[in-house]
């Protein structure tokens, strides 16, 4: 009798001590998740703020293009822009009404950068090597996307002074789907436009760097 006192307890013990760290857990859980959601409010205005700033700057600098030639301010803060915004897609889902919102007006950022980039090639009589990338998140639609998305960040770290501009081509708006009127006749993902020149399918470092070379 004395025996099966003694295991009751335990058992006992050992439920209430399952229990507190069970409840425990849960605490810590929605602390962190409050924290995270937190985190991805104050993300979301910074880029909101940021994103302002962006088209200030566009807006000041439209008359004068060749003060851009050697300037790397814009492209980096579309860096930055899109680093915050795989963050958020990568915590919220690339199907969350925020992300989707944030992610068309980046594309429009990014058009218009890709657009006075153009024009100060022209205009200024300088060269810039200018790549749209085309790619997708969605579950089977381009099995090699990410690795692209991969080769494409080693080329803008090895070579600064080029400008990778990434689109999702399921955002849906006038000005992105015109590109794709114009650039795009394949439904083969990854797309990459290379100085106005289509290609279709994974590229690696080599075949970029080459492709590169045939467009300048």
């Amino acid at each position: 009798m004395g025996s099966s006192n003694v295991n009751m307890k335990k058992y006992l013990f050992v439920f209430v001590i399952t229990t507190l760290i069970f409840i425990l857990g849960l605490f810590i859980g929605n602390i962190i998740t409050t924290r995270n959601i937190s985190k991805l409010d104050t993300m979301e205005q910074d880029m909101k703020i940021q994103t302002m700033a962006i088209e200030l700057q566009y807006q000041l600098i439209v008359d004068n293009p060749c003060s851009l030639v050697n300037s790397t301010t814009l492209v980096n803060e579309l860096y930055l822009l899109s680093d915050r915004l795989d963050y958020m897609e990568n915590n919220l889902g690339y199907n969350d009404p925020r992300v989707l919102n944030l992610k068309e007006y980046y594309s429009i950022l990014e058009l218009r950068d890709w657009l006075l980039s153009k024009k100060v090639s022209e205009k200024c009589k300088t060269k810039q090597n200018l790549i749209l990338y085309f790619y997708s998140n969605k579950e089977g639609e381009c099995s090699r996307c990410k690795e692209q998305g991969y080769v494409l960040t080693y080329i803008r770290k090895k070579f600064p002074n080029m400008k990778i501009y990434t689109f999702d081509i399921n955002i849906d708006n006038v000005a992105l789907d015109t590109i794709k009127d114009i650039y795009i006749k394949d439904t083969e993902l990854p797309v990459l436009i290379i100085n106005d020149k289509t290609y279709y399918g994974f590229k690696d470092s080599d075949q970029i760097e080459s492709l590169i070379l045939r467009t300048e």
